[in-house]
């Protein structure tokens, strides 16, 4: 049965003992107070930088000076040249701080940007109280001070984005633990909401970067800080659903995401390191410990920022219990987002066809648009295969400048995953006798396909249609995956499949073009990045390589391109075709 705490749990106040109810981490301590006196020598020698950046920034910069200068086992303990620029990195944040003790960070006075400065200075208050140099108190009432400034704004303020609530929340618990000025009404209001989270553990942005950073130390904040358990849930689902979309190098699935990560940016797990280790330590997981442990191997350097959380609360610097393998086979099925995952030894594969284009099949008033908050990224495959990535498999019909196709939903059943999607351009008809306008304006609109907008009424005018009906297949193989297309409908059709990998390998058996891409015409292509290897085909012949991604990028000379070398196989409809995929 888990324990509703750990021992010990609350916003603690010891530095030089820390874990001192149960058997520390020495080792763990180690890596994260290694990394942290890299950086504060880091935060001293861009002093400028910092100062003249976002207050965001400066924030962390600030707390990367406090957290080594409080702890006693740190190179920096107590180390009085650091007073001076904390001194005038502190003036320069208050002087920043408005009238309604809002910062801004782009968005002006902004509740949420605050938000995640209050989280950084409420750490440090705790930290700083706890401290017996004289100039700590001093320091941690200047904090304060800025913390209970902006109580109020925050309280009253609005937000932009889901996570930004619970962003506000933890905010708001921070303040109320630091001045004793309680907002917990205000937290109320936002928790009653319910937390945005489905029965797979996906929230509702997708977004791994969000998971990590935002959404889940919130609810941790507020779970602790307002004795509010039930919350944990929330996140030990996530945790769960974030190994099942995890690499074993680190890196988190994006394919999905409804914000800026579904460029299939590098997300890499180590922001979930102290959820990890909460987590595991409550309900003694061996996985999540396992997670932990492979956040410190991986990313040593790079998660100094966690050393002040393990010092103001010392109980998850407990020794974790020991390693259960995180990265068991699976094939699962994600129906909120439209996902499929798979893993089968090395290889780990994602089948995409959940963006916010279609719902149950049809099209959605999103349909053809892009924009942050809405999942549009057109990869159908992508897969790891030890250090050989398949980072994409798309296609792109040259058909009516519609751009790659996109899935109007997934299925999975009896192991086969099925996408596709039927595409009807309209051509736009005489406005009936009874809808034309005397003076010859037409309502300015946006074309039924959402290519483009005219003062033409297209809602009320009669089209007539060219169809093209797309059936993609996926099936695995004793090797790896055939992908069985069907494309039907309108005749000669350039097509064009468009398969990127990471950079870093060699490519062989595909036609070098002048651009630096690659053709497949015949037999078969292979990708190898060391012992791993991945091959691909068959060619098709040749054709038009056409993989513009539609007048909705073009118009504005945008694009769509994921990095690494691309190679492409080309054909015309109708279609019947399979790709083959296999990995060694």
């Amino acid at each position: 049965m888990r324990s509703r705490w750990l021992s010990g749990s609350a916003i603690t106040l010891g530095l030089a003992g820390a874990a001192s109810a149960q058997e520390e981490d020495a080792d763990s301590l180690s890596v994260l107070t290694t990394a942290a006196d890299a950086q504060a020598g880091k935060t001293l020698a861009e002093l400028s930088a910092a100062l003249s950046g976002s207050p965001r920034g400066l924030t962390r910069q600030v707390r990367r000076l406090v957290t080594p200068f409080v702890w006693s086992r740190s190179a920096h303990h107590h180390d009085v040249s650091f007073l001076d620029s904390l001194d005038e990195m502190l003036a320069t944040l208050a002087s920043r701080q408005h009238e309604d003790g809002t910062f801004s960070v782009g968005n002006r006075h902004s509740p949420p940007d605050t938000g995640f400065l209050i989280e950084d200075m409420g750490l440090m208050v705790s930290l700083l109280e706890a401290d017996d140099h004289a100039a700590s108190a001093e320091m941690a009432g200047r904090i304060r001070d800025m913390m209970g400034k902006a109580g109020p704004g925050l309280a009253a303020g609005g937000v932009h984005t889901p996570n930004h609530r619970w962003k506000l929340c933890a905010a708001l618990a921070r303040i109320g633990h630091v001045t004793g000025v309680s907002y917990n009404d205000r937290i109320d209001e936002w928790l009653a909401e319910g937390i945005d989270i489905d029965a797979d553990g996906i929230y509702s942005e997708r977004s791994g970067i969000y998971y990590s950073e935002v959404t889940n130390p919130s609810l941790l904040v507020v779970a602790h800080v307002l004795d509010r358990p039930e919350l944990l849930e929330h996140v030990r689902r996530n945790l769960e659903l974030t190994i099942e979309h995890s690499e074993p190098n680190g890196e988190i699935e994006t394919i999905q995401s409804r914000r800026q990560d579904q460029d299939q940016r590098v997300v890499n797990i180590r922001y979930f390191y102290t959820q990890f280790r909460e987590l595991s330590l409550l309900d003694g997981n061996g996985r999540f410990a396992a997670m932990a442990r492979l956040i410190e191997r991986q990313f040593a350097a790079d998660i100094g920022d966690f050393l002040g959380d393990l010092i103001e609360r010392p109980e998850i610097a407990a020794t974790l219990p020991a390693d259960e393998e995180p990265f068991a086979d699976l094939k699962r099925y994600y129906p909120g987002a439209g996902l499929v995952r798979i893993r089968r030894g090395k290889l780990n594969a994602s089948a995409f066809g959940g963006t916010d284009w279609y719902a149950d099949g049809q099209p959605t008033p999103f349909y053809n648009r892009f924009g942050s908050g809405l999942s549009t990224n057109p990869t159908m495959l992508r897969a790891f295969n030890g250090k050989a990535v398949l980072e994409a498999v798309r296609l792109v019909p040259n058909f009516f400048s519609m751009g790659h196709f996109r899935s109007n939903g997934i299925a999975f059943e009896n192991g086969e995953i099925r996408l596709g999607n039927a595409l009807a351009i309209p051509y736009y008809l005489p406005m009936p006798a009874e809808r034309r306008s005397a003076d010859a304006v037409y309502a300015l609109s946006r074309s039924v396909d959402g290519r483009f907008y005219s003062m033409m009424d297209f809602d009320n005018r009669p089209v007539s249609t060219r169809d093209l009906t797309t059936n993609v297949a996926i099936s695995g193989t004793d090797t790896g995956f055939d992908l069985a297309f069907d494309i039907s409908g309108e005749a000669d059709v350039e097509l064009t499949f468009e398969l990127t990998f990471r950079e870093g390998g060699e490519l062989s058996g595909a036609e070098a073009l002048e651009d630096g891409t690659f053709h497949l015409i015949e037999g078969e292509g292979t990708y190898t990045l060391g012992e791993d290897r991945i091959t691909f085909g068959p060619g098709n012949g040749p054709g038009l390589i056409e993989a513009r991604p539609g007048e909705q990028y073009a118009w504005h000379n945008g694009g769509l391109s994921i990095p690494g070398p691309k190679v492409y196989i080309t054909a015309k409809s109708p279609l019947t075709y399979t790709l083959s995929l296999g990995f060694a």
